[in-house]
C-alpha cells in the first residue's frame, strides 16, 4: 500500500514539473544551458594553432571552459580525418 502512495506522489510531482516547464516556455524563458559563442571558439582555435600561448592563457583570454576548448579541438580533428 505504501508503494502505491509513493508512486502516486511521484507521478504528481512529475506532472507539476512538466506544467511548470510549459508555463516557463510560454512566458518566453529559454531553458537549458546557454550556447557557447561560436566566435569565441574560433578565436580560441586560432590562438591554439599559433602555439604561442598555453591552454590556460587561452581559457583566461577567451572566457571559454577547458571542456569547450578541447571539445572544439576534437571536433575539428574528426572533421579532418573524415
Amino acid at each position: 500500500m505504501m508503494c502505491v502512495i509513493a508512486e502516486l506522489e511521484r507521478n504528481l510531482i512529475v506532472e507539476r514539473i512538466k506544467e511548470g516547464l510549459e508555463a516557463s516556455k510560454q512566458r518566453g524563458k529559454k531553458l537549458g544551458r546557454p550556447k557557447v559563442d561560436q566566435s569565441k571558439i574560433e578565436i580560441a582555435l586560432r590562438i591554439y594553432d599559433s602555439k604561442e600561448y598555453s591552454v590556460k592563457e587561452i581559457l583566461e583570454g577567451t572566457g571559454l571552459s577547458q571542456g569547450s576548448l578541447y571539445r572544439a579541438i576534437n571536433k575539428r580533428k574528426l572533421k579532418e580525418v573524415n
